[in-house]
């Protein structure tokens, strides 16, 4: 879990952040998209799942790229992204995939040296993904009308960067409700609610079960948000309070996000405490019933897929 900072000048990064975890800082070299960070999380999931699948003789030092690599279908990702399945889901798949590849984050790592009286830095540079492949099924079908659903089912391989996917699966990371993200859509209420998930300072549980925050709104919180770019401050905030007022609405966890003036000008959350409260309180409220196609043509589509799977075997082998 990283979070924001600002040291004086702004910083040609597109991103900065400082590790809870200990001392260092991680930046990449461009900014995400709020679609292209749920297929991001689609397959940090899957990875991690796969991970913790895998039996004990497995390479879970995650130094082969073999086992970091996910195996899906564009189909079972564009389901969890956006909960449709049309060709123009697949165009934008592929399309933030492509930006996905392109990140490269820079990792520094302070490490302190007792015996030397030092401290050791070690910078890096990494990529988000390794090798990504497609493998299209193409149908000649003759009632498009039936077998619709199935044209341009898509085999996906895509290797996950050997430091994201340690990251990954050795827990230090935000896990986040893809089917309440995807409510939430692809604006500034989605992104508050992606920070303020992964915020690393909430209080214990008090005694009426929820817990509450006040996050001060200086510039390092503004960026984070992503309303830094507002010229007036009150703009910001009211921003601010538009998007809490949508978070509040659409998740059942949080029972106020608002911009409020205590010692200076805030953001005051207030949610349920504890991670199996506020799953109780989202269930059934966001969960897709799936896709009707998907329903109807399900033994079709696993035949369309397993094709898919061992013609992309064959080639890459």
């Amino acid at each position: 879990m990283w979070t924001p900072i600002s040291c004086g000048e702004p910083s040609d990064e597109a991103f900065v952040a400082r590790c809870l975890l200990g001392a260092g800082w991680v930046g990449a070299n461009r900014r995400l998209g709020m679609v292209d960070l749920r297929v991001w999380a689609a397959l940090c999931a899957q990875l991690r799942t796969q991970v913790l699948l895998a039996p004990a003789e497995a390479d879970l030092d995650l130094g082969h790229p073999d086992a970091r690599t996910v195996e899906t279908t564009g189909y079972q990702v564009a389901d969890m992204v956006w909960g449709h399945d049309s060709g123009e889901h697949y165009r934008l798949l592929r399309a933030s995939l492509a930006r996905l590849a392109s990140v490269r984050a820079t990792v520094q790592i302070v490490e302190a040296d007792p015996e030397l009286a030092a401290e050791i830095v070690r910078t890096g540079y990494v990529p988000l993904l390794g090798e990504m492949w497609f493998a299209t099924t193409r149908l000649n079908l003759q009632s498009p009308r039936e077998w619709g659903a199935l044209h341009g089912s898509t085999s996906l391989r895509v290797e996950i960067g050997r430091w994201a996917a340690v990251q990954i699966t050795e827990g230090h990371c935000a896990w986040l409700d893809l089917d309440l993200l995807r409510k939430l859509g692809g604006g500034l209420a989605a992104r508050v609610w992606a920070t303020l998930e992964a915020w690393g300072r909430w209080p214990q549980r008090s005694l009426d079960g929820r817990e509450e925050t006040a996050i001060g709104l200086g510039r390092p919180a503004l960026e984070s948000f992503g309303v830094a770019h507002y010229a007036r401050r009150h703009d910001a905030r009211r921003a601010l309070n538009r998007a809490g007022a949508q978070l509040v609405k659409l998740d059942r966890a949080y029972e106020l996000v608002r911009c409020e003036k205590r010692a200076g000008w805030c953001l005051v959350v207030r949610r349920l405490s504890g991670g199996k409260a506020r799953a109780q309180a989202r269930s059934g409220a966001t969960r897709s019933q799936g896709i009707a196609a998907n329903k109807r043509q399900q033994s079709e589509r696993a035949a369309v897929r397993a094709q898919a799977r061992a013609s992309l075997a064959r080639d890459a082998s």
